[in-house]
């Protein structure tokens, strides 16, 4: 079964070349929508930096890895955010690497923010086809052969937040990357659309829930993760989710002082035999720091 998994990664890691990648998958996105949607970066007073790594399938050679790192902060008396995103992921023979400017201008009035992103940045795609494993798979055809090829690209979102409730819609990355090898074109990315909304409960059996969804769109396929959390002793949060009803998970996040938060999250498929046995791992730290002299620390519910 391991041999027959390993061989199905570099099959589609190799196929990728005809058709379009997907983003990285998340579930630590629910306290940190910046990987997803620039407009977010900002949308609190503080310098944030978050680090999220998440080992999918673990224990399958070849198996998708991510690494993000986000930094962002409020800036200009906290009308304007700006945001830096570093992303590595690796899947098969693919290692792709991103870089992400994020500029939002933020409108505040009671107890709301709308925030308005636009984003830019370069994406590398790298496609290693010597990590291919002869004993399950000869094609001399692309015996040794490499691919590498970077592209710009530039994206916009919105977020709407208010002390009960946050919607957001964002394009991360809005045109299509299409590769010409001097004998064909192939379509390495398609953009994505992503919608997120939660809302905070502040008294549900006497604790804080929150409900919340991700719509993620890509030509020809949609994604749906619903997710819900509780909030015990104003410190740990604890929830569920689900994603297309074919995987679901457990995640927490802890308050380790006003200054830093830790999050994991466990996920297993539920409909896919070959991969029943296999979890997924995701960790996230996060730092929250007043470094301009109008920053506020305050409690991120979204």
């Amino acid at each position: 079964m391991r041999n027959y998994l390993l061989t199905l990664f570099i099959l589609v890691g190799i196929s990728i070349k005809g058709f379009a990648q997907l983003d990285p998958l998340y579930n630590q996105y629910l306290f940190n929508q910046g990987m997803i949607n620039p407009a977010y970066n900002g949308a609190y007073d503080v310098f944030s930096a978050t680090l999220i790594s998440r080992l999918q399938w673990v224990g399958i050679d070849g198996a998708p890895r991510t690494n993000t790192l986000n930094l962002s902060s409020s800036i200009v008396n906290n009308k304007v955010g700006v945001g830096l995103t570093v992303l590595n992921d690796n899947f098969g023979v693919n290692n792709n690497t991103e870089i992400q400017l994020s500029y939002a201008y933020k409108l505040s009035w009671n107890d709301k923010v709308l925030s308005m992103g636009l984003q830019t940045g370069l994406l590398n795609y790298n496609y290693d086809y010597s990590k291919v494993d002869y004993e399950f798979v000869d094609d001399p055809i692309i015996a040794g052969a490499n691919d590498n090829s970077t592209q710009e690209n530039f994206g916009f979102g919105l977020w709407l937040m208010s002390k009960t409730y946050a919607v957001g819609f964002s394009v991360p990355r809005i045109l299509d990357v299409d590769i010409e090898d001097g004998m064909s074109e192939s379509t390495r990315y398609r953009r994505h659309y992503y919608f997120s909304a939660a809302y905070l409960f502040d008294q549900f059996i006497g604790l804080k829930f929150k409900p919340s969804i991700l719509v993620r769109s890509v030509k020809g396929t949609t994604s749906l993760d619903l997710n819900a959390q509780f909030l015990l002793n104003e410190i740990l949060w604890v929830g569920a989710s689900f994603r297309n009803f074919d995987s679901a998970g457990l995640n927490a996040q802890i308050e380790i002082n006003d200054q830093f938060r830790a999050g994991y999250s466990f996920e297993l498929p539920i409909n896919t035999v070959e991969l029943g046995g296999f979890g997924t791992h995701e960790f996230m730290i996060t730092m929250d720091l007043e470094l301009l002299d109008r920053h506020a620390k305050s409690r991120k519910y979204f």
